[in-house]
């Protein structure tokens, strides 16, 4: 579209805004957008790097998330081309405006149902999955145009810092070996839970989708699996020393990772990770009694020492969220 027209059509949109029945004077504005990342789930790196990238779903809505603020902002796109943009202007007026955000993007209709408060999003969260190819699902809700400490979303306000969370807990593995002599490449995880009642979940197998909240980015429906996997991680494990527990540290040195629903274990000691190291199944059982929780937005690193004959639970950090992976973080 040349510049001409895409100014003609932002201007027939704010003319038509200004024209909505509920508008009754001439104040108004565009909206506008930045999305970040929020700094307690990830470092200023992360979401530097790598949010540019992004393809976000907003919601427009009014203050109290029941009626969309025009008929068009169900399922906006907002994308970074040298600036954030909507898909579709939208103008704001002496009405308050809330935004549900979600990442990534769908264009498919029935994949987004319900507004504002309601509002859910279709995931895709298989069994097993490639390691590259994991998607970290965010989403975000704000009725100010600041994350904290500020005032309404409308037109004397209409330049929005829009903070996203995460919806899935990172499951992260630092290994290090110790009189193991092989080449130690990492090609296979599984997490697998052997109560009854098993904490994973996966998409469903029948009845209603696997989905996320976008007001709190609760995880609804889905299916209980015994295990999850995933395939293809083509890490070489080369520390030879135990890496120590300084987080930042840590991070840089994941081997490989998992997103996971948000699980609750009724006992840690039958969570059991299983790990291909050298075409050969390491199995370790989680350290500890009692109920297990990954929550949400945060990370788990497990510190494991690999030797010839076993693989151990050294260590467990329980940090803010980032990923850094083979040298690269990578947020998919």
């Amino acid at each position: 579209m040349s510049r001409f027209l895409l100014v003609a059509c932002i201007l027939i949109i704010v003319a038509g805004c200004k024209k909505d029945e509920y508008i009754t004077d001439d104040r108004y504005a565009l909206l506008s957008i930045t999305p970040v990342v929020n700094e307690d789930e990830a470092t200023i790196v992360h979401h530097q790097n790598y949010i540019n990238q992004f393809k976000i779903g907003i919601q427009v809505t009014n203050s109290n998330g029941t009626e969309l603020y025009f008929p068009y902002t169900k399922n906006l796109q907002l994308s970074n081309n040298d600036k954030w943009v909507l898909s579709k202007p939208v103008c704001l007026s002496i009405i308050y405006a809330k935004i549900y955000a979600y990442y990534p993007f769908t264009t498919i209709e029935e994949n987004l149902t319900g507004l504002g408060e309601t509002a859910v999003v279709q995931l895709n969260i298989p069994k097993d999955q490639v390691m590259a190819t994991q998607r970290d699902y965010m989403y975000a809700s704000q009725s100010t145009y600041l994350p904290t400490g500020s005032g309404p979303i409308f037109y004397a306000n209409p330049s929005v810092t829009l903070q996203l969370n995460h919806a899935l807990s990172l499951i992260s593995f630092v290994i290090f070996k110790e009189d193991f002599s092989g080449p130690g490449e990492l090609s296979n995880i599984e997490i697998s839970d052997k109560s009854n009642l098993s904490g994973l979940t996966i998409n469903a197998l029948g009845g209603d989708k696997l989905s996320m909240r976008l007001a709190d980015g609760t995880i609804i429906n889905g299916s209980e699996s015994s295990n999850i996997s995933v395939n293809s991680v083509e890490n070489s494990i080369t520390e030879t020393v135990d890496p120590g527990v300084d987080e930042a540290q840590l991070k840089t040195m994941v081997n490989g990772y998992m997103y996971v629903v948000p699980s609750v274990f009724s006992d840690r000691s039958n969570v059991q990770f299983a790990l291909t190291i050298d075409n050969k199944v390491y199995t370790v059982s989680h350290t500890g009694e009692g109920e297990l929780t990954w929550i949400k937005g945060y990370q788990y690193i497990y510190k494991l020492r690999l030797t010839a004959t076993a693989l151990t639970i050294v260590g467990i950090i329980i940090s803010d969220w980032d990923v850094n992976y083979s040298g690269e973080i990578i947020l998919k």
